[in-house]
């Protein structure tokens, strides 16, 4: 089952407004342009409905590509690059949440200079997982939408709950603990809510 994301329904809008005027006016051929524009538009800006499950890793919070991996000491760094659909899910359950907003300029590309005058926003939490306590720092830099960002205002967070939304830019998520098994690898795709990104190694006595 697919949702139309909140977000996308302010586009959605202007594109009906479109086609009503081109059909007033009689340009019949380009109001079926603009209906199958509105198609597209609410299909990639629609997410797929994940039934929650109990995770057994931490799981992508966003559909997209891993550009790279960073592992240093007992941290786990992903950069991925988000695709058309841009629901932000919860990659587990959170606590603790706190979320920061640095105002920037809105950048076309990904770049050096976007990546240190752009708009972007942190999420830090907590989460537990398999008895392990783990602390998460999701970064969101978004490129020429005004309406991609973290949800504010919430101290906790269901699995799978939807935490914000990115349609075009970037994501890192970043995760701290002990015993950490990287479960994803770089170029490689993934869906947010499913694809599994970190585990807890066990380790036999």
């Amino acid at each position: 089952m697919r949702v139309i994301e909140s977000e996308s329904k302010q586009g959605a809008y202007i594109i009906i407004i479109i086609g009503l005027i081109t059909a007033y006016f009689g340009f019949y051929i380009l109001t079926g342009i603009v209906l199958l524009v509105l198609l597209a538009w609410l299909f990639f800006c629609s997410s797929k409905l994940i039934n929650p499950t109990m995770p057994d890793a931490i799981v992508s919070p966003i559909n997209g590509v891993i550009e790279y991996i960073t592992c240093n000491q007992d941290c786990v760094e992903f950069s991925i690059k988000a695709r058309m659909n841009g629901r932000i899910y919860s990659p587990s359950d959170l606590y603790n949440i706190s979320i920061k907003k640095y105002h920037g300029f809105y950048f076309l590309r990904t770049s050096e200079l976007s990546n240190q005058l752009g708009m972007r926003e942190f999420m830090s939490a907590e989460t537990t997982l398999d008895g392990e306590k783990l602390s998460i720092k999701i970064e969101v830099l978004p490129r020429m939408l005004r309406f991609c960002g973290l949800y504010d205002g919430k101290l906790e967070s269901l699995f799978l709950e939807k935490i914000g939304f990115l349609n075009v830019g970037l994501l890192r998520i970043s995760i701290k603990g002990q015993n950490l098994k990287v479960l994803a690898k770089e170029h490689e795709k993934v869906f947010g809510g499913s694809s599994s990104l970190v585990a807890i190694e066990k380790i036999s006595e």
